[in-house]
């Protein structure tokens, strides 16, 4: 992600985790425009984790990347107003463009 999203135009934070993701959310003043995670992730299921930043009222915009979603988790992301659901494998401007238009 690094790669793709440079500065100036991007300023990016990661995380090998949930958990990790969470607490990054959690102790930033400034609130994240947009938070990009996986499905399938180490600790928690990309469900869980969108399902952790709509109780924390999370108000930035939220995509998710996946190989494969299965349907209950299609329609457990369309539930939770999940922004952008992009299929890996992806180019380069396949996830640039919904994520400027995003956070535009």
């Amino acid at each position: 992600m690094r790669f793709i999203f440079e500065r100036p135009l991007y300023e990016l934070s990661s995380a090998l985790d949930g958990e990790t993701a969470l607490a990054q959310v959690a102790g930033e003043a400034d609130p994240f425009d947009v938070v990009i995670t996986d499905n399938n992730m180490p600790g928690v299921s990309g469900v869980e984790f969108i399902r952790e930043l709509r109780e924390r009222s999370f108000a930035g915009k939220i995509m998710v990347l996946s190989a494969h979603l299965s349907s209950d988790a299609r329609a457990a992301y369309a539930e939770m107003d999940v922004d952008a659901m992009i299929e890996k494998p992806f180019c380069v401007h396949a996830l640039r463009k919904p994520l400027d238009k995003l956070a535009g």
